[in-house]
């Protein structure tokens, strides 16, 4: 099994080849984890002060808002 890491960057590269826009895919799936675990700085808990989760937390909020306002939009469907 591969780790983490490498199925991320694995899913980037697929998504990259079929000539989507890499930005905006990110964006979505860190909100739709957000919007599954309970808001942005959910997503970010394990490392919150680190410049990288600056980073992410900056592109997340640009997404859905500073308070999350649409976050709930990013909520995925059950999984049957």
């Amino acid at each position: 099994m591969t780790d983490p890491t490498t199925r991320a960057a694995d899913a980037i590269a697929e998504a990259l080849r079929d000539g989507q826009d890499v930005a905006e895919m990110l964006a979505a799936a860190l909100c739709q984890v957000a919007a599954a675990e309970g808001g942005t700085e959910e997503v970010l808990r394990n490392r919150p002060g680190s410049w990288e989760a600056g980073h992410l937390r900056s592109l997340m909020e640009g997404t859905v808002g500073l308070n999350g306002e649409v976050l709930e939009a990013y909520r995925a469907a059950p999984k049957a």
